[in-house]
């Protein structure tokens, strides 16, 4: 598997390179995942309220008291779980300094999350496959953006969600979604990320009875139903961890830890999502950058057109002008007549000019405002096959707002053209270089399963 997955690496960090950075750069696009990013382990990111046992969880993957455990809420950092040699735990100045370590990124958080974020490094053979990161429980959030906490919770948490394979989220029988900070954390972080969300209920062993059980399995599905905009619920992992020291479960407890098990085989097939969630990545970057450099080039291609136009009326004008004055001379009429033609010609070339600048601006105002139209004419063919028009639509829906801001900031007219060659290779990634890769990994994927 490790074999694959470097191999997967290095192909899409050239498909980058090669296809999509050239035009990246050239379109002010978003940035894509950095080489330590691509070339990061596979990681399994847990959420959960305080007290949801998450940190117990990953103490029982792990088969130490690595976290810390308890009722109130004990940790209120990121904690990185990685594999090494000896025992050793780095802050989070140190971390996000350390260039050959994916987490440079985390610096726009703020010095206040940087207290709050560290890296664990432990000799722990699961931890050679796959890393794990832990973090604080959530709350009942005392203002917008989890002010409350000094820095963006959801803004982290989305930072992480999107660089990780896995994300499970831990929900206790007490509080099953009500907290704000959970709301926050699904409306904003998770969202388009539910291909590799999982749902966990977890304290099972605590129900008195099956109306408990039902009862909360209920409140959970409701809570869920009204941030997760899906006709169809995840599957839910009802499961609990055993403690020593606590009285036997009053409910059947096979099913529980049946599904422990699938949770647990879950995030050991970290790897494989890794590779798979590569391609992915690129392939959903790649789609949004054509949108992207397309609809800002056909902006420019209708802005130098319409300014064409005004700059060819107007030196006709002034030609005319001239030609007019040059008449009155060869007719020898008075001097202040030919005076006269010949300065309403320069009058008329230097208001022409202003005039322009002015409608060129104005033009490029409504062009920007008009931006889901110009999108409907350069994919109207696609649109209107039935099954890719809500694709589209989304796809749009991601884009406009980056196309909108590089185009206010930038300027219309800033941007060069976008070259057939250069579109050709960016396609051709999408359509043949990105297919090919994904055949590749069904195929060794499949063979490498057990049978």
């Amino acid at each position: 598997m490790q074999q694959l997955l470097d191999e997967v690496s290095l192909k899409v960090k050239l498909l980058y390179r090669e296809s999509v950075d050239p035009l990246a750069d050239k379109f002010a696009f978003e940035k894509r995942p950095d080489e330590g990013e691509i070339a990061g382990a596979p990681t399994v990111l847990f959420l959960g309220n305080h007290s949801s046992g998450k940190s117990t969880f990953i103490n029982h993957l792990l088969g130490g008291s690595i976290q810390k455990t308890g009722l109130a809420p004990t940790d209120d950092a990121f904690t990185v779980l990685s594999f090494g040699a000896s025992e050793e735990e780095r802050d989070g100045q140190a971390v996000v300094s350390t260039p050959t370590l994916p987490y440079g990124g985390l610096r726009s958080f703020g010095p206040q999350f940087l207290s709050h974020f560290r890296v664990k490094l432990r000799p722990v053979p699961l931890l050679r496959d796959v890393q794990l990161i832990d973090s604080p429980g959530m709350i009942d959030s005392p203002g917008e953006g989890s002010g409350g906490r000094g820095f963006d919770f959801a803004g982290a948490v989305r930072w992480f969600a999107e660089r990780a394979d896995v994300v499970l989220v831990f929900f206790d029988p007490e509080k099953p979604g009500t907290t704000g900070e959970t709301l926050q954390v699904f409306t904003k972080s998770l969202q388009g990320m539910d291909h590799k969300l999982l749902i966990v209920l977890n304290k099972m062993d605590q129900f008195q009875s099956l109306q408990d059980f039902a009862r909360a399995y209920g409140a959970l599905c409701w809570n869920l139903g009204k941030v997760i905009p899906r006709k169809d619920l995840p599957l839910i992992f009802t499961t609990f961890v055993p403690v020593d020291g606590v009285a036997p479960p009053k409910l059947p407890t096979q099913d529980f830890v049946t599904s422990r098990d699938e949770l647990i085989r879950e995030v050991k097939r970290a790897p494989a999502r890794r590779v798979d969630n590569l391609v992915t990545q690129l392939e959903e970057h790649g789609q949004r950058l054509l949108v992207h450099a397309r609809v800002i080039d056909e902006a420019g291609r209708r802005l130098r057109r319409f300014r064409m136009k005004l700059w060819s009326m107007l030196i006709v004008a002034v030609l005319v002008a001239g030609l007019a004055g040059a008449i009155t001379i060869e007719a020898q009429v008075r001097w202040w007549i030919s005076a006269i033609v010949f300065g309403s010609a320069a009058l008329l070339a230097y208001a022409g000019a202003f005039i322009i600048r002015g409608l060129v601006r104005s033009q490029g105002e409504q062009i920007i405002e008009g931006l889901g139209g110009l999108f409907e004419h350069l994919y109207a063919r696609e649109l209107l096959v039935r099954d890719k028009v809500d694709d589209l639509h989304a796809l749009w829906a991601k884009v406009q707002p980056r196309v909108r801001q590089a185009l206010e900031k930038v300027g219309i007219l800033s941007f060069p053209s976008l070259s057939r060659d250069e579109r050709d290779s960016l396609s051709a990634t999408l359509e043949k270089e990105v297919p090919e890769l994904r055949r590749r990994l069904h195929r060794e994927l499949g063979q490498s399963r057990p049978s």
